[in-house]
């Protein structure tokens, strides 16, 4: 059975994509994704990968700068931002070289590295690193540390949500088969799409249909973004940071768990515990979340409970 989407349906516009009922034994509905993982405008090609994630870039700053109005100039959050923006990128690049370093050749040709435009960025390297050099900027120019990573948390959900979208489209993302477990399952149709699909018969990662692995992440990071800015109603009422801490929490169970569902680490490199290298530093964020949430929640306690609005930070 197949059924035509809307052409106006969120990430399915023109080619809409197809719905046909899945073999017996699986679940659901199986949606044909059928986009050119490039958009091509002449004689130039942008990727849709790189297209949303510098849309996610630009949303991913401007939310906490607008957040930070009342307690700092805009001046200032720039300078910090863009600091954040440039480790967050060199971070990125850097933990998936290492994860990558066999498997995509680094060993052999150094000259790879710096070939970030070639595609290959691991999203944990964009937060550990983006948040490390926003922090040594703000201590930098004496800007509130705590009110800044609360601020800073929702924006890097949002980020990563809209880059997100690029990965729906182009695929990248291998996952394993639908098979029986309820979810989202598709196959990638395109000739070109780096997604599992009929081209994938003859290789070593399944030709679907899998589960949309990179689609759950996107909702997970819209749900930060939702609990982080929720959670901004309280502020005065408990210690600067604990947001921030909130959210790492939340995101990195979500890496940990969501990773099950990712290829299988046959293929993969696997560090610790059979675990990838994006569930290990989950689980060492969740390791670093824990101390830090009981430390700021037993300081607001100490202090007697709510606290009173603090008044605006330097400017």
């Amino acid at each position: 059975m197949r059924a035509q989407a809307a052409d106006d349906a969120p990430v399915r516009s023109t080619s809409a994509s197809r719905r046909q009922a899945l073999p017996s034994g699986r679940r659901g509905q199986l949606i044909e994704i059928p986009f050119d993982p490039n958009v091509h405008l002449g004689p130039i090609t942008l990727a849709w990968h790189g297209i949303f994630t510098a849309v996610g870039i630009f949303f991913g700053v401007w939310l906490p700068v607008r957040l930070l109005r009342p307690y700092v100039s805009e001046d200032a959050a720039y300078g910090v931002a863009t600091v954040a923006v440039i480790s967050g990128i060199l971070g990125a690049r850097l933990v998936h070289v290492i994860d990558c370093w066999t498997a995509c050749g680094y060993d052999r040709d150094p000259l790879l590295i710096p070939q970030i435009w070639s595609g290959g960025i691991a999203i944990w390297g964009a937060a550990i690193f983006g948040t490390l050099g926003g922090f040594i900027a703000a201590v930098r120019r004496g800007l509130p540390i705590g009110k800044g990573a609360d601020a800073g948390a929702p924006g890097m959900g949002l980020g990563f949500a809209i880059g997100r979208i690029g990965d729906v489209i182009n695929g990248e993302h291998h996952a394993i088969p639908c098979d029986g477990a309820p979810g989202i399952c598709v196959t990638y149709t395109h000739p070109d799409t780096l997604g599992q699909g009929p081209q994938f018969a003859d290789s070593r990662f399944s030709p679907g249909p899998v589960h949309l692995v990179v689609g759950y992440d996107l909702v997970w990071d819209a749900l930060s973004v939702v609990v982080a800015l929720w959670l901004r109603r309280f502020i005065g009422r408990w210690p600067d940071g604990l947001i921030f801490w909130i959210w790492a929490a939340q995101y990195a169970i979500g890496r940990l768990l969501l990773g099950f569902l990712r290829a299988n680490p046959q293929f993969e490199p696997t560090y610790a515990f059979g675990l990838r290298q994006d569930q290990l530093i989950g689980l060492l964020v969740i390791a670093a979340a824990i101390p830090m949430l009981v430390r700021l929640g037993m300081r607001g306690w100490a202090k007697g409970g709510p606290r009173g609005a603090e008044s605006p930070g330097p400017a």
